[in-house]
């Protein structure tokens, strides 16, 4: 989605993936936009317009049990999730479209800090210091405009939600809103088909 740091392949190398309270970055090398966004000011919280436009569509990662597990050529499909007691099983959903592809999105949700989801997505979430560590920085002040993208596992039908750096800068909690509201849109267009961050799942554009 993209993106962030390090540029070593498409996929982060694994047999399988099995987390306990944080998404994976399984997409680990995307490169950053060159259109960035430098110094925005901060957008007002708004909704979707009301579009006739499909949904953009992320791609599924396909298993290919017949090869050999690779970081590109045949990376992990699923990702198992604990939620309490239970492991969830989640499609592995890719957004291969830049940036400021996706800034110009026609179902953009525009977010400003403070939104309190309606559902509890916190087994999605990174805990202190995560988003750091996906993104391969080193301090908040990188971080300009932040966006994150839901997808629904079934059709592949994508939810970007945005917010602009304010006043107070970034932190984690921050990216975990903005990620929950996505995940809320998606949710509340489901129709009982699972929703999830695609991944990576949250992305920004330097400041």
């Amino acid at each position: 989605m993209l993106r962030s740091a390090p540029r070593a392949g498409p996929y982060c190398f694994t047999s399988r993936m099995k987390l306990t309270a944080v998404w994976p970055a399984l997409v680990c090398a995307v490169p950053l936009a060159a259109s960035a966004d430098n110094h925005r000011p901060a957008r007002p919280a708004a909704p979707p317009p009301k579009v006739s436009a499909p949904r953009s569509v992320g791609v599924h990662v396909v298993p290919h049990p017949d090869r050999p597990m690779h970081p590109k050529d045949n990376p992990p499909h699923e990702v198992i999730v604990r939620n309490g007691k239970v492991d969830e099983h989640h499609r592995i959903i890719v957004d291969h479209r830049p940036i400021h592809v996706i800034d110009r999105d026609p179902h953009l949700r525009i977010v400003a800090r403070g939104y309190h989801p309606v559902h509890d997505w916190g087994r999605f979430h990174y805990a202190r210091g995560g988003w750091w560590h996906v993104w391969g920085i080193a301090a908040w002040d990188a971080v300009g405009t932040v966006t994150c993208e839901a997808a629904n596992e079934d059709t592949g039908a994508l939810y970007p939600v945005s917010e602009d750096r304010d006043a107070r800068g970034w932190d984690d909690d921050t990216v975990n809103a903005i990620l929950d509201q996505a995940l809320d849109d998606c949710y509340a267009e489901a129709n009982g088909a699972q929703c999830s961050p695609i991944s990576p799942a949250c992305s920004f554009q330097p400041y």
